[in-house]
This record gives C-alpha cells, structure tokens and sequence, in this order.
C-alpha cells in the first residue's frame, strides 16, 4: 500500500520529470506573452489620447454585435486599460488557450500513448499520482502565463499594480480552467488524437457560447464559460476577485473528476468505448489518399464550423454596416476596419480574415502531422511499405491545401448568401475577400512543411507567421501600426496581385521541405523519452 509521503513524493518527481520536458514551453511561452503585451498594450493610451477619442471608441465598438461576439461585452464608459483588456485580453486568452489545450493534450495523453506512462507504473506511479504531476506542472504554466500577462499591461499609462494582478489572475484562470477541461476529456478519449480533437471542440463551444451570450443575452450558453473570467473580473475596472476563487474551485471540481475518471479506465483505453465494431482496412493508393481518407471527418467538421461562424458573423454585422454607410462610424476598431471603400465589402474582408486564420491553423496542424507522425513511428512503419517520407511530406500537405480550400470555399459561399441578402454585397465580394484567402494557407503549409521536413522539433514556429498576421491584421488599426505593415500582413493581400508571391513560398517550402525530408535520417522517438523518464523517476 502506498503512503501519502510516498504519493506525494511520486507525484512531485513526476511532475519534475515533465517540467524539464517542457522547459522550454515553461520559460519561452510566459515570456513571449510579457514581450507582446508590453510592446502592443501602451498603443492603445497613444491611439486614444483624447477623452473625446476614447469615447467614440468604446461606443463604436459597444454598437457592433460581431466585435461583441468575438471579445465580449465591453463595459460602457471603459477607460484605456479596460479597452485594452477587452481586445487584446481576447485575443490573448483565445490563442493561449488553444496552446494550453493542445500542450494539456501532449504531457497527458500524449505522453501516454508514448509509452511514459507504462514506465511510471512500473516505477510505482498510479494513475492518480501521475494525474497530480500533470496537473502541478500545467498549474505552474498556468500561473508563469499569468504573470507574464501581468507584467505586460504595466507599461499601459494607467495600469496599476492592482489592474496587472486582475489582469493576470484573469489569464491565468482562464488557461487552468481549459486545461482542466481538455485533461478530462483526454480521459474519456480512446487515444491523443481524440484528446486533441475533442478539446479543441470544447474550447470552441466554450468560446462561441460566452460569445451569444455577451452578444445576444444567452446567459445559459455562456455563464459558465471559461472566457466570461475576465469580463467578470473586469480588470482596469472594479478588479472583482471573487469570480477567480469561483474559477479556483471549479478547477478542483474538474481535477476530482478527472482523478475518479483516470481510476476507472485502462491504460492506453478511454473511459468511453464507442462500439465493438470491425475495423476495416483502407483500401488506399497513395500517401495522399491515405491522409485524405484520415482525415476526411475533420475537413468536413472543419468546412461546416467555418460556414456556420461566417454565416453567424455576417448576419451580425448588418446593424454595423447600416451605419456605416449613413455616416455614423467614426473611429473605434471597426470605423478603421470598414474605412476607405463599401462597408459591406470591408467587413466580408474582416470576415475573411477571421476564417483564414481557422483555414490556416487547420492547414498547419495537418501539415505538421508528418513530424508528429515522425516522432510517433508512423511515418517508419509507412516507410516501410516503400514509401519514401517526401511522398508522405509531399501528400500531407496536399490534403492540407484541399482543406483550407473547402474550408473557405464553404465559408465564402454562406457569406455569400447572408452578405447578399443582409449587406447587399455580391459573390464576387465573397470570392476575392474569403476564398481569396487561400493562398495565405499555402504560405502557412508551405513554411510548416521546411520545418517539418529539416527540422521536426522546431515545428512549432510554424504558428509565427499565422500568429503574427492574425496579430496586425486585428489590432493593426487600433494601434495604429503603420499602414504598410497592415498591407504587408499575411491576410491582407486577399484579392490583390501579390497573392502569387504567397503561393510561390507554399509551393518552395513543400519541395525544399521534401527534397530535406528525402535526404536525412528519420528520428523516431517512441521509448526515448519514456526510458529517460523511468531513469530520472528511479533516481
């Protein structure tokens, strides 16, 4: 029987053992998130410096449901801080949360399915014990991201020390509540591909109920929504601190659960089996048809989530672009974002923007599965049947660039159809600024392919460019960021001539990527790491 002292001491090697695997996430993450809320959070006290500015601002974007849907309620007479922490915040909580859902995926799950957790067993590890190390290590980059956050509004004129620690808690509670969710669903799942799917479904359910609820009044579809923290605590406003002991307790809810689910199933099983039926073989051609045969349930899910959310979000914008063109948008994000030509058109284009950043990551996330698939084996086993890992780079990214193109062809034909009805825009409209995007995605495959095809541990730097252009292309205008750094964006030359130039680095950085994966050995890491793990726990 083992002791508490002795649980417990399982438990913090553990957790020992997967924080110096993830050291470098633990240091380059929280920093990265200090460097750019330090670096973007003072613009918006330089864009607003009038009284008068600011007013219009937050009025403007208290008028658009879609601006509401995506960043939450915004409270009236806001000041810079609270400006600040209902746009960026957003988007901050939003792309960290999906990194912590997919590392949450990857230190559980994932290590799981590499064989480290058969090792913990046999160094007397329990299921339980193990959970403890995960959640300690994940609490830890939970809280470091928080204080990143923190650290970074400071330099805003008007943050006090009090705003920076609401701020943070804000961020930090949001992160631990996601991770929390998507490590119990990883216990429910039958493998880590399963976990990353079903917690990326969560998160977008999450989000897209605190949206209706901020925008239409939902309380039921968002109330209990990880992303409603920070509006809750309101930071740069009343700094309330109860919804984070609330969010505290609920994170111990979501891990006693999480801990009776992780007793109760098999090692390398889920708690939910979903039918005994036969599995029959793939009767495939190719590299690309096998990946195309795998994932042909996520481009379909891929394709109508990405046709719902634009028919949602344009159906939202009619009130916006009504205005508009009346004359009575001035300043704010969206009279930035609309100026210079029809409303109508300026906004399927922000539309474009936010459905190019889903095809986008979809195209990443596929094209990386062949460095992932490297690390697992996978690719070693397909290696064997005579194909040599260019052919499989080279189809991976194939399917890759189909789904983005059937991801926003559909989003581009329901905008179509609302936009025509509702903003009087037309299909052209819908084609050059949503489907336009496209080559955007092959720049996005394009340079996820190099790095997986020469370099599979730095794969992760993929998400820059898309981060990077998500980041001017929404905040671009409100901090008034030079104009020909947001025509230089990545979703900004949808519909423009120099689209060929993004097509052309997708199409070098699969065959450079290729003709690299061709050329060098494989790097299997299935025992590896388990093996160092089970030595580091012995000692």
């Amino acid at each position: 029987m083992i002791t508490r002292p002795t649980f417990m001491r399982h438990a913090l090697r553990t957790a020992r053992i997967i924080a110096r695997e993830e050291r470098a996430w633990l240091l380059a993450l929280p920093t990265a998130v200090a460097l750019l809320t330090g670096l973007l959070a003072p613009n918006y006290a330089i864009t607003y410096a009038t009284a008068a500015d600011l007013a219009r601002a937050v009025a403007m974007s208290r008028i658009s449901k879609s601006l509401t849907a995506l960043y939450g309620e915004l409270p009236e007479g806001a000041d810079a801080v609270q400006l600040a922490v209902w746009e960026l915040g957003a988007l901050t909580c939003l792309l960290l949360g999906v990194v912590v859902v997919l590392r949450a995926v990857a230190v559980s799950r994932g290590q799981e399915d590499g064989g480290r957790s058969e090792m913990l067993r046999g160094g007397g590890v329990g299921p339980v014990g193990e959970l403890v190390g995960v959640g300690l290590m994940l609490g830890a980059q939970c809280v470091l991201l928080g204080i990143g956050a923190g650290v970074g509004i400071l330099p805003l004129e008007g943050a006090g020390a009090a705003d920076a620690t609401a701020y943070g808690i804000a961020v930090a509670g949001t992160c631990a509540l996601l991770a929390a969710v998507t490590v119990l669903l990883a216990q429910l799942t039958s493998d880590a591909t399963g976990a990353r799917g079903a917690g990326l479904a969560a998160l977008a359910a999450l989000y897209a109920g605190h949206g209706a609820w901020a925008a239409q009044g939902w309380r039921w579809a968002g109330a209990w929504s990880p992303f409603a923290l920070r509006s809750a605590i309101d930071p740069g406003g009343t700094n309330n601190w109860q919804p984070a002991a609330i969010a505290g307790a609920a994170v111990v809810i979501l891990l006693a659960a999480t801990a009776g689910a992780a007793r109760r199933r098999d090692l390398g099983a889920g708690l939910i089996r979903i039918g005994p039926g036969r599995r029959r073989p793939l009767r495939v051609r190719g590299p690309m048809t096998l990946a195309l045969r795998r994932s042909s349930g996520q481009l379909l899910a891929w394709a109508l989530a990405a046709a719902a959310i634009a028919g949602v979000l344009t159906a939202m914008g009619e009130n916006m672009v009504e205005l508009a063109r009346q004359g009575a948008v001035d300043g704010g994000t969206f009279g930035s974002l609309l100026g210079g030509g029809d409303p109508g058109a300026g906004f399927l284009g922000y539309i474009g923007v936010l459905v190019a950043a889903l095809a986008c990551t979809q195209s990443v996330a596929l094209t990386g599965r062949f460095a992932a698939e490297e690390g697992s084996g996978l690719v070693e086993a397909q290696r064997s049947t005579g194909t040599g890992p260019a052919r499989l780079l080279i189809g991976q990214c194939l399917v890759a660039l189909f789904a983005a193109g059937l991801t926003l062809g559909a989003a581009a034909l329901v905008a179509g159809l609302v936009g025509h009805a509702l903003l009087d825009t037309t299909a052209d409209d819908a084609l050059r600024l949503v489907a336009g995007q496209w080559p955007a995605a092959a720049a996005c495959t394009g340079v996820t392919a190099l790095l997986g095809g020469a370099w599979p541990r730095l794969r992760w730097l993929a998400w820059a460019p898309l981060l990077a252009g998500l980041g001017i292309a929404q905040l671009g205008p409100s901090l008034d960021l030079p104009q020909s750094m947001i025509d230089a964006g990545l979703f900004a030359q949808a519909g423009d001539p120099t689209m060929v130039w993004l097509v052309l680095v997708g199409a070098m950085g699969t065959m450079a990527g290729a003709v690299v994966a061709h050329r060098r050995d494989l790097h299997p890491a299935i025992g590896l790491q388990s093996a160092f793990a089970y030595a580091r726990l012995r000692r």
